[in-house]
């Protein structure tokens, strides 16, 4: 566990931003000498023997150069706020873009942030500017919508305009899962992948997109839009396009006639991030290019971009946007193509050709996501997991595979030689590889995993990936003992409190079914605060039932826990035991103490 306890709540909506954008792919499968170079995806190449310059930030992150250097040509290297054109202003930063719009009757701003922070440094850019109160607030998706608060601090009647699924998209931490109950390894996942435990200077400094917990300030939208919709705000006509999208199902492209000026989140200075190693609910290419195509189609002479620099020109901006959908039309249309093939997941994984002149896009940079992550996503959405080899039907399972397969390399300490020869050759990959099937027997094998951790780090600042590059180092340092890389991240209290019928259900996930073979009790939860519905869980035999009111339920709880919010919060997290809150009367049993722990004791602790 994370020691800060607000850290959920902070994080939250903030991690879905940055972990919505992958990389590029590489050119063509031509052969080459040796076994250097050889893949159709640069990030194996650089994982397994490319030569690789590294580079140092200004915080001294060590970084694969070409990483440093194409960053120039897509993001803004500057904070400075300027004036795109006619009253439209950018306010740049290192994660996300702002832009705000001077009309005739106010300020129109898009984008308020991360945190508080950023919208209170908004607030005062504005002030800069103008003294024009701010009229509306416009969300491009779920992510960059935490500053308002901060941001309309002392204005009145402000619209807060965005995607009608957005609000809801919200309340659920916006971390895009099919499965909430798994919200806690997910956020812990994003946590990693947006450099949330590297340091701020050294070696292993943060690099690339990466947040910082601080207090969030998000204000629900006050007025939905439609797809096709304009409305006049402020004195100003926008239209509303909300069918296509990129990494939420809550996206909306602003289009300004009047200024024949685009705000998107469609376009983004590196390869679509189609696949992101933190889960999330499937990113439909299909509906990406349908969002590309009606920005296309409108002709912009501006293009205001939500991670990249701004564009001017209506040719420059007609291609740029046509080699992205290509892109993202390529990715699928070659996924199903192998699939076609008879390829399962992993022979999908470098498979993908990509001609020169998108290999090369400087937009289209694996500068966040990697390849070779998603066509296996896109098949296991697809098809599932299968191969379509019979033979795979019965597959075993890692460490059954790995006790198999290291005495059959000859041993322990043969394995280890051939983990530093690839290392020696620069083929982390492969060595990692080796290694893992030592660590699947041993995970306590301290040179295995001293080896491992040397590796991921090299690995690492080869990686032009920042997502992988973050995951590399955090683990690796946590090998170290260096920081956490912890693997859950469990609910506030608040959060348990305010939903306190969510996460009893959520708790049958948590059920032994060992323990429980023999069980069948029904455990009700009467919240004091709640003057109508009793939940309940229904232990059976292994298995758990969540009951929405055991007062309507075809038989009676055995175990009654009368208590308050704030106490079961407690008692969810491990903070206190059952026998505690008893005893400080903040819960009250029907049933008998001794029958309610044994049934709280088939469940597993955070």
């Amino acid at each position: 566990m994370i020691g800060k306890k607000r850290m959920y709540k902070l994080f939250a909506a903030m991690v879905l931003a940055l972990c919505c954008i992958s990389t590029p792919y590489s050119f063509a499968s031509q052969k080459s000498d040796g076994l250097k170079h050889r893949f159709n995806d640069p990030a194996l190449n650089n994982a397994m023997g490319a030569d690789v310059t590294l580079g140092e930030a200004s915080n001294g992150a060590l970084v694969n150069q070409t990483a440093i250097d194409n960053a120039k040509a897509v993001k803004y290297q500057t904070t400075e706020i300027f004036e795109l054109y006619d009253g439209v202003y950018i306010m740049p930063d290192q994660v996300v873009n702002s832009a705000f719009i001077i009309a005739p009757e106010g300020v129109i701003v898009w984008e308020t942030g991360e945190n508080l922070g950023d919208g209170k440094h908004y607030r005062e850019e504005i002030r800069k500017i103008t003294d024009k109160p701010i009229k509306a607030v416009i969300y491009s998706h779920s992510h960059y919508t935490q500053g308002t608060s901060a941001l309309i601090q002392g204005e009145s009647d402000v619209m807060i305009i965005g995607h009608p699924n957005l609000n809801e998209n919200m309340k659920t931490s916006g971390l895009g899962s099919y499965f909430p109950e798994l919200e806690p390894l997910q956020l812990a996942r994003a946590m990693q992948q947006v450099n949330m435990f590297l340091p701020k200077e050294g070696p292993d400094a943060k690099y690339g997109l990466y947040l910082e917990l601080n207090e969030r300030g998000f204000v629900p939208v006050n007025t939905p839009v439609k797809n096709g919709q304009i409305l006049n705000v402020a004195g100003i006509d926008l239209q509303f396009f909300t069918e296509g999208g990129s990494d939420t199902d809550d996206c909306t492209t602003v289009w300004i006639p009047s200024k024949k000026l685009v705000l998107n989140n469609l376009v983004w200075p590196f390869m679509p991030n189609i696949a992101t190693p933190r889960g999330s609910k499937f990113r439909d290419p299909r509906i990406w290019v349908k969002g590309l195509s009606v920005m296309r189609d409108l002709e912009p002479e501006f293009l205001v971009n939500q991670h990249a620099v701004a564009l001017k020109g209506k040719e420059k901006i007609r291609q740029l946007v046509t080699d992205y959908m290509d892109f993202l039309n390529l990715i699928l249309d070659q996924t199903l193509r192998g699939i076609l093939k008879g390829l399962g997941p992993e022979e999908l994984r470098d498979f993908v050709v990509v001609p020169p002149h998108l290999q090369v896009h400087p937009w289209l940079f694996e500068s966040y996501g990697i390849q070779s992550w998603i066509s296996p996503y896109i098949m296991n959405y697809a098809l599932g997991w299968w191969d379509g080899d019979a033979a795979t039907l019965f597959k075993l399972p890692p460490k059954n595979i790995a006790e198999r397969l290291v005495p059959a390399l000859g041993g322990r300490d043969k394995v280890v030689r051939l983990a530093k020869d690839a290392q020696q050759k620069k083929e982390y990959a492969w060595s990692l590889e080796l290694l893992n099937y030592l660590l699947r027997i041993s995970a306590d094998d301290a040179d295995a995993l001293a080896l491992k951790a040397n590796i991921m780090s090299t690995m690492a600042y080869s990686s032009t990936s920042s997502i992988a590059r973050s995951y590399l180092l955090t683990q690796a340092r946590s090998i170290r003992k260096e920081g956490p890389a912890p693997v859950i991240i469990p609910p506030t209290k608040e959060q348990i409190a305010s939903s306190p019928d969510k996460f009893v259900d959520y708790y049958r996930v948590r059920l032994d079914p060992i323990k429980a073979q023999n069980t069948d009790k029904v455990l009700a939860f009467d919240f004091t605060e709640n003057n109508e519905k009793v939940f309940a869980l229904h232990i059976r035999k292994g298995v758990c039932e969540y009951i929405p009111d055991v007062n309507e339920y075809y038989r009676p709880a055995d175990i009654t826990l009368s208590l308050g919010r704030q106490s079961w919060a407690k008692l969810y997290l491990n903070e206190m035991k059952l026998q505690e809150l008893v005893a400080e009367n903040e819960i009250k049993i029907k049933g008998g103490i001794s029958e309610a722990t044994t049934l709280l004791n088939l469940f597993d602790l955070f």
